[in-house]
């Protein structure tokens, strides 16, 4: 499946990044990581603050808001899983 984002300012990575993660950790099925839990977990404020800060660096470090994106994500998926003791999948 293949999916398209317009990212226009950083709330819309931001929200982009928020959406995702939940949805990619939600969908491991793993006990208490449900879509509603993992999405309440990540967009608290502070979780949010976190990604528009880290992805905010990411681009003014040069990097194209699709890098970044992906970036900020894959950093926030495995931050939660190993914070939560889910076991990292190849």
């Amino acid at each position: 499946m293949t999916r398209t984002f317009n990212i226009r300012t950083t709330e819309d990575a931001v929200a982009c990044i928020a959406a995702l993660a939940t949805e990619v950790i939600a969908d491991g099925n793993h006990p208490g990581h449900d879509l509603e839990t993992v999405f309440d977990r990540i967009t608290s404020g502070d979780v949010l603050c976190l990604i528009r800060q880290y992805y905010d660096r990411r681009v003014g470090n040069g990097e194209s808001p699709r890098q970044a994106v992906i970036g900020v994500g894959q950093s926030l998926i495995a931050h939660y899983c190993q914070s939560a003791g889910i076991p990292p999948t190849n």
